[in-house]
This record gives structure tokens, sequence and C-alpha cells, in this order.
């Protein structure tokens, strides 16, 4: 697998033909969730690639089921064939290039636990299957027979058993130990290598025993970036470590501990956020994602609704503190716990981006928030100071810290103003506030070096409520006349 340090400092891969255009690091990812291939390049071009993510992760490609346009119809499987809601080979190809073209890898969403849940159906290439038979790729002695509870599904999820050989919620165990599934899942992962795929999340990972994706991942014809999307429990029954062999994971409570800390005024635990989590150079963090944006708990912030405000500061704060790799979350506003995006007669994807690039309703483009170029900015610039410093809070309101010298962050999540007197750790000179509407995220310039820090190191300022101050060291940006 490729080391966190590698991905920070490599944009493509040199399999891929990196081009020294995009020689800085780059250090987040986004993930367009259900977005069509086609509008997923020109996103990679008008937009992640000049405001210098890394990666996009893209929904699962694989023939899945046509029945509706629920979201959970992606992620049941019929055949391994290019062909989905979100498009065919040909345009899943294309974007891949273009995106590698700006210095943006691609991740694909792979579902390898399962196949389809339903008696019988057809999928978008026209595939025909039964439950556990699907004509040319697997029958059913490929799958997972487990024979409990009356009918092989998971009912008792602290018991590793059935979390890993019964059935989630009616979808065929595949029988992830067997080297014939195993083989056709890499070959399947290989095709997409093979059209330049630089990196894979594992879908319900914890659901496959770890043993058997270190098996699978070994199977890859190159080197590829893997990370695992681990629900984890502190009850268990499985430890993140577990999957360590096979990749990353998802630092599953980070979004809880983040959303929770900053509603309930207990900001004091953003310092230690990690605590409980895994290491750092293992870990992919987010403040949402598809699945937590349906939920109802209150720890999780979204981007629509009364957690507007906190939800930017928190995805501000996320990109800005130096711990795991961060994912910036964007797609549609869910009404419904099975809501699907908006798709047309034929069931496939609707487009999101009018002729100017702005977005379509009901999709939100919430990795357009300007602030979050400009965070993925001073992401980059900083990684060498991958610390922090300076650690200033009232555990209440604020919170703000320094990279070193190389950065300095101050957020006001009250709904009031706050003067205060910070040390930023910067050297002496005026400085621009990247979050604010004088700096150009495109060009990386500034209209405005209004913010003063003195030989100590210190600056007074007043935050607005709602609001946060981001300065990086004067070198990585130029003042515009």
């Amino acid at each position: 697998m490729i080391s966190k340090l590698l991905r920070s400092l490599l944009i493509v891969t040199v399999l891929l033909g990196a081009n020294s255009a995009f020689a800085a690091p780059r250090t987040v990812f986004v993930q367009l969730f259900e977005w069509p291939w086609n509008e997923v390049a020109r996103e990679c071009e008008v937009y992640l690639g000049p405001s210098g993510f890394s990666a996009v992760q893209v929904s699962p490609p694989h023939e899945h089921v046509k029945y509706n346009s629920a979201w959970w119809e992606r992620y049941q499987v019929v055949s391994y064939k290019l062909e989905s809601r979100g498009g065919n080979e040909a345009q899943f190809a294309d974007m891949v290039r273009r995106c590698n073209a700006v210095g943006v890898d691609v991740y694909a969403d792979v579902v390898l636990n399962h196949m389809a849940g339903f008696p019988q159906g057809v999928g978008f290439a026209g595939s025909t299957f039964t439950h556990k038979n699907y004509p040319g790729i697997y029958s059913p002695n490929d799958f997972h027979a487990c024979g409990r509870n009356g009918n092989d599904n998971i009912i008792n999820y602290r018991d590793l058993y059935e979390l890993q050989f019964c059935q989630l919620v009616g979808l065929a165990d595949l029988a992830t130990g067997a080297p014939y599934v195993q083989q056709r899942i890499a070959e399947y992962m290989n095709h997409l290598l093979d059209l330049g795929v630089a990196g894979f999340r594992l879908d319900a990972a914890k659901h496959i025993p770890a043993k058997d994706l270190a098996q699978i991942t070994k199977r890859l014809k190159r080197s590829a970036y893997v990370f695992q999307e681990i629900i984890h429990e502190a009850y268990g029954p499985v430890n993140y470590s577990d999957y360590f062999a096979a990749g990353d994971v998802t630092a599953y409570e980070y979004p809880f501990i983040l959303g929770g800390s900053i509603k309930y005024g207990n900001l004091g635990n953003l310092l230690t956020i990690s605590r409980y989590l895994p290491e750092s150079e293992h870990s992919v963090v987010f403040v949402t994602n598809h699945d937590l944006e349906r939920t109802g708990d209150g720890n999780i912030l979204r981007y629509t609704g009364s957690d507007h405000n906190i939800y930017r500061l928190a995805q501000v704060y996320m990109l800005a503190y130096p711990y795991g790799y961060p994912q910036v979350y964007s797609g549609y506003d869910f009404n419904s716990y099975d809501q699907g995006p908006p798709v047309g007669p034929d069931l496939r994807t609707l487009g999101i981006l009018n002729s100017d690039n702005t977005c379509v309703a009901p999709w939100t483009c919430e990795h357009r928030l300007p602030e979050v170029a400009a965070m993925v900015n001073f992401r980059n610039q900083t990684d060498k100071a991958f610390y922090v410093s300076n650690w200033n809070t009232d555990n209440t309101n604020y919170v703000a810290f320094s990279r070193g010298n190389l950065g300095f962050v101050a957020l006001n999540f009250s709904g009031n103003p706050i003067t205060r007197e910070f040390q930023t750790g910067l050297s002496a000179g005026n400085y621009c506030d990247l979050t604010g509407p004088s700096y150009s995220r495109l060009n990386r310039k500034c209209t405005d070096m209004k913010y003063n820090v003195n030989s100590n190191g210190m600056t007074t300022v007043t935050l607005p409520p709602y609001s946060s101050l981001v300065l990086l060291n004067r070198d990585q940006y130029k003042r515009t006349k």
C-alpha cells in the first residue's frame, strides 16, 4: 500500500505518469457522492485540480440493480461490468483520464462483501440474476450460508461469526475466503487499475474477515491506496488494527466526537480528538458522509438546516488540525433515509452543474464553499508542520492553534463576537485571512493584508460570530495591488 507520506507528496503515481507541474503536496480528498462520471470529470478540471485536492472518491462503478432510485441500489452488485446510473465504462475511463491530467487521483468505492439482496432482478447492463446465482460470475457455492436466525441474516452485530458470515440485510454474502471469489474480486479491481484508478474505498469492510481483505489486496497488480469502511463500535467485535494489513481505515468515531464537542461546548476535547481513534497514519477522517447524513444522531453536523454555521467551521477545523487524511463530503440534500439522487425516466443520474458551473438543487456542492478551497491550500502548505502548537481555548466558545511557524487558525463557534490576543507562531508582518473575502482561492492572491503580527508572534483580533481567521506563512501567497 502507498504510505501516507508518499500519498502526501505524490499527486498521480509514477505508474500513471506524474506531471512535475503537480509537485506540491496534496493532502485532502473529496467524496462526490452519486455524481455521474461526466460531471466528476468537469469538476476535476474546473475546481478540484486548481484547488489542490489530492483525489476524488466516486460512487461504485459496477453494474447494480435497476429498480427505482434509492441510494442503496448502488451498493447491490449485479456484475462487475462498468455500467451504472453514473455512466458506462467509456465515460468512466474518460473521467479518470481527465482527472489524472489535472493532478487528481480517482478512488473507486468498491463493494466486495456481497452481491444483491433481491430474490431476482436485472441490472443496468441488462444482466439477470437470482439470489446467489449470477450467471458467468458466481453460483450458490460462492456464498456463505451461516445457518442462523432462520434466514441467514445478521441479528447480533456483536457476534463476530454472524457479522462476517451471515447476510447484511439480506444481501447475498460472498465467501471472500475462497480463492475463486478472491480472484474474481481482484480481477474487477485490477480492471479499474488498468483504467487509471489510483485507490479504493472498501465498502462494509468489517463484514469481511480482515485476513480475506489482506489476501484480496495482495492480488492487485500494482500499488494502490486502500481505505476500508469500518463502522467501529467500542464493544467490538472488530478492532481497527485488525484491518491495517489491507490499508487505512475510516476513523468512524471522529465525526461524532467533533460534532458533539462543538455542539455541546466541550471544545477542549478537540485537542485530543484522536485519543480513542487509530493512529493518524492509518485514519481517514470526515465531518459527515452519505451514511451519517441520513441518520438522526444529534452529534452529527449537517450542511443543511440549523447546523449550517458550525458545520462550516467544523470543516475548517478538520482541515487545519493535523490528524488523519481528510475527506470532504459533497452530495445531495436527504429528505428521507432511502432517498437517491435525481434521476431521469431511464433511472440515470441527472446533471449537477449548470453551464456556468453553478449547482442544481438538491445537489449541495458544499465542497465548493470558499473556505474549503482555502483550507485545502492551508493543509497542503502546512504539511511539513504536522503538529499543534500554541493551543488556546476557553472550552466553550473559541479554539485557536498554530501549525508550527507555517500557519495559524482561530475559530469562533459562538453567536457573539470575541476579541482576543493570540500567539500565532508566525514571524512579524501583515497577513491575509485565507477564509476572508479578500483572498482568491484559485490564484492564491490577497487584496488586504490587514492582520498584523508583532515581533513576539502576537496578534489581537475580533472574531465575528461563527467565523474563522486563518493565516498562512507569508511566503505562500501574494499580495495584489
